[in-house]
């Protein structure tokens, strides 16, 4: 039986997600499939609006067989890392094919990826950056100064769920799983326009900060009030973020992912002269550096998260959820022993070594302050005393 794995977040679940899993279902007959998700922290550098254990039952409820958690250290990271980390779990679930979304067509997508394995292109591609431009635009700029045929190739790279393709291809060179690009339906990510019944995550996200709209119209009917009942918001923490870096050095900013160049003194310049994180950002900001790559520094800080952790190969598969199709997923898992499964916190200590369990660690300390984040604050430990989300077929 086919094993799919998709590597999400569900920043929140909505109907493009569902119409993800239904493509799949529908593209592969009798599959079994697994998400990859972001806990506590996302990619692009912001807390979770929910917590991970719901939105790991909201996947269950629409049709995914088992959740899985891809740790913090590479969660919040640059998508090649984020890739590369989602795509080792696949690997060690057994996963037969990677399904993702994309705005472009897969052989477009692969002639792209091809390009990062050829030196002369590698080349270009400092040459672009040291011209101070942001990693994506160099990138950009780089494909058309290789071959202009590729004219039209260069506005698929606008798109971040193609640069996330992109590195997912890259990825998957190394292992024998195939992939599988499904269009993305009506909106595009990080849209603000709506469609029908569809809503990028960032357009629902700001619904439901703002009180707005009826963000529900675009989420599947699993998807209930009660699991938005105490959203979460970089805002909340706001105070930490800034204690945090209030109390950095220089030395320990250099030490943080991303961070480079000079770039730690422009960010300690910048908190010692503001008192938010909306204007540090601004003050940070040029075009090398990204929004998403500085709010990724910002959580990098918070959590304590270096260079050397996220250098470090993905050390285990922590469970969130699954039904019985899943528990058939996780047994072949074990069975090929490519990657410790954690089930239960306690059983890290026994299964992991030290270097490992400071990457677990990583973990326990995001749904901590995931809780903080919450418009209601909640008790630490969540890992702890939340179960494993079980769902009956």
């Amino acid at each position: 039986m086919n094993t799919v794995g998709v590597i999400c977040e569900f920043n929140p679940f909505h109907n493009g997600h569902k119409f993800l899993i239904e493509n799949i279902k529908s593209r592969f007959s009798h599959c079994r499939t697994v998400a990859i998700m972001s806990g506590s922290f996302v990619q692009r550098g912001d807390v979770a609006i929910t917590d991970k254990f719901s939105r790991a039952k909201q996947a269950l409820q629409t049709g995914f067989d088992l959740v899985v958690e891809l740790p913090a250290v590479y969660a919040v990271s640059s998508a090649e890392i984020f890739a590369k980390a989602g795509v080792k779990i696949a690997d060690a679930l057994c996963c037969d094919t990677l399904a993702f979304g994309a705005e472009d067509d897969l052989e477009t997508l692969k002639k792209i990826a091809d390009l990062h394995f050829d030196n002369s292109f590698q080349e270009i591609i400092k040459s672009e950056l040291s011209l101070g431009k942001s990693y994506p635009k160099a990138l950009q700029d780089a494909v058309l100064a290789y071959d202009k045929s590729l004219t039209d190739s260069v506005d698929t790279l606008s798109g971040a769920n193609n640069i996330l393709a992109v590195e997912y291809l890259k990825a998957l060179k190394d292992y024998t799983i195939t992939p599988s690009a499904i269009k993305r339906k009506a909106v595009t990510h990080d849209s603000s326009s709506t469609s029908g019944e569809f809503a990028s995550a960032s357009e629902i996200r700001r619904m439901f900060y703002e009180n707005e709209k009826n963000p529900y119209k675009f989420m599947p009917d699993t998807c209930i009030k009660e699991d938005f009942s105490n959203i979460a918001s970089l805002k909340n923490i706001e105070k930490a973020i800034l204690y945090r870096l209030r109390t950095m050095t220089k030395e320990d900013l250099l030490n943080l992912p991303d961070v480079s160049e000079g770039l730690e003194n422009r960010i300690l310049n910048a908190v010692r002269n503001y008192n938010s994180v909306n204007e540090i950002l601004q003050s940070v900001k040029t075009k090398r550096y990204t929004h998403a790559r500085l709010r990724r520094i910002l959580i990098y800080a918070l959590l304590s998260i270096t260079k050397e952790m996220q250098k470090s190969p993905v050390p285990y598969v922590r469970v969130l959820g699954f039904n019985q199709q899943g528990v058939g997923i996780l047994t072949d898992a074990k069975k090929a022993g490519k990657m410790p499964i954690i089930s239960k916190v306690t059983s890290a200590a026994t299964q992991l070594n030290d270097k490992e369990k400071v990457i677990f660690e990583k973990d326990l300390l995001a749904s901590d302050i995931h809780a903080l984040a919450q418009n209601t604050p909640t008790k630490c430990g969540m890992d702890y005393y939340n179960e494993i989300v079980k769902i009956q077929l």
